[in-house]
C-alpha cells in the first residue's frame, strides 16, 4: 500500500505533505458526495462556513441567491445541504409556500414524492449512507423534513434509468465520478501549494475526540471541511463532463425553461444542492437575461 501511495506521489508530483494533504481530502470528498457541497472553481460560493466565538462552535450556511430579469421574473436559487437542522428545513417549507412554483432535485420518477417523516431506510447506497451520517450526528435527512408534497413542487431531475443511460453512455460509475474528482484535487492542489491544510488532521480529530462534546466537535469539523472555500475543487469543464452535475443541471433548466413559458410563475425557485448551483447560475446569467439582486444565507448546521 505503501508503494501505491509513492507511485501516486511521484506521478503528480507531490511531496510527502502533499500525499498527506490529499489523503485528507480523498475523505472530505467522499463525505462531500454524501452532503453534497462540492465547489466551483472561481465562481460564486453558495456554502460557507462561519467561526464562531468559542470553541467547537459555528455554523454551516447554504445561500438562496436571488435574480431578476427584464420581464420582472424573480429567480431564486436555493441551495441545499442533504443533511441539516429541522430548523433549516421548516423554515425552507415555509419559505417554499411563498413561491409560485419550486423547481426540485431528486433522481426518481416524477410521480414519486417522498414521504415526509416516513423515516424509512433509503433504497440506494447514497441514501443510506446519508441517513446513517444524520443519526450519526445527531441532524436531520433532508427527504424526511421537506415536503414534497405542496402543490407548487415541480420535478426538475433526472429519473433513474435517464441517469443510468447517460452514465453508461460514458462509461461513468461512481468509482469513475470519485477518481475524476480525486485527480482534480491533485491538479488544484499542485497549483495552490500554500493552500492551507485540511480541517481533518490527526491532532484535529484527537483533539475532538477528547472533548467533552465529541458529537459537537465532529459536526465543527465537517462542517469547517463543506464550507472551506477550497474545500473541493469542480471546474466548469469537468462540471460539465460529469452527468451527476452537468446532466442534471441542463434536467433543471430545461424545466425552468418550461416554468418561465408560464404566464402565471413570477416567483420562481430552483431547490438544488449547492454544487448544481455556479453552472446553472452561470446558465441563466448567460443565456436567460437573469441579472443577481439579492443573497441571505440560511443556518443549516448550528454547533454546538
Amino acid at each position: 500500500m505503501l508503494g501505491e501511495h509513492r507511485k501516486i506521489a511521484m506521478k503528480y508530483g507531490l511531496s510527502s505533505l502533499g500525499l498527506a494533504r490529499f489523503g485528507a481530502r480523498l475523505f472530505v470528498l467522499l463525505v462531500s458526495l454524501v452532503m453534497n457541497p462540492l465547489h466551483a472553481q472561481q465562481d460564486p460560493e453558495y456554502v460557507r462556513f462561519v467561526q464562531g466565538n468559542a470553541q467547537w462552535e459555528g455554523e454551516l450556511q447554504t445561500a438562496i441567491v436571488s435574480f431578476e430579469n427584464d420581464a420582472g421574473i424573480q429567480l431564486n436559487l436555493v441551495a441545499a445541504v442533504h443533511l441539516g437542522e429541522e430548523k433549516y428545513y421548516a423554515e425552507l417549507n415555509d419559505y417554499f409556500r411563498t413561491q409560485d412554483v419550486v423547481l426540485y432535485e431528486l433522481v426518481a420518477e416524477p410521480d414519486q414524492v417522498p414521504v415526509r417523516g416516513s423515516r424509512e431506510p433509503n433504497s440506494s447506497l447514497i441514501g443510506f449512507i446519508q441517513q446513517a451520517m444524520a443519526a450519526f450526528l445527531n441532524i436531520a435527512f433532508q427527504l424526511d423534513e421537506i415536503d414534497y408534497t405542496q402543490p407548487n413542487f415541480l420535478h426538475a431531475d433526472l429519473t433513474p434509468s435517464q441517469l443510468d443511460e447517460l452514465m453508461a453512455s460514458k462509461n461513468e460509475n461512481f468509482f469513475t465520478v470519485f477518481l475524476n474528482l480525486a485527480m482534480a484535487q491533485i491538479a488544484e492542489q499542485n497549483a495552490s501549494p500554500g493552500e492551507p491544510l485540511s480541517s481533518f488532521t490527526v491532532m484535529s480529530l484527537i483533539s475532538a475526540m477528547n472533548s467533552q462534546n465529541q458529537n459537537a466537535a465532529l459536526k465543527f469539523l465537517i462542517a469547517q471541511e463543506l464550507g472551506r472555500s477550497g474545500g473541493v475543487i469542480v471546474g466548469e469543464t469537468l462540471e460539465q463532463q460529469l452527468t451527476l452535475l452537468g446532466d442534471r443541471n441542463k434536467a433543471a433548466l430545461r424545466v425552468l425553461g418550461e416554468a418561465l413559458a408560464e404566464p402565471d410563475f413570477r416567483q420562481i425557485s430552483i431547490f438544488y444542492g449547492a454544487a448544481h448551483m455556479p453552472g446553472i447560475e452561470r446558465e441563466i446569467s448567460a443565456t436567460m437575461g437573469f441579472a443577481r439582486t439579492g443573497l441571505e444565507w440560511q443556518s443549516a448546521w448550528v454547533i454546538p
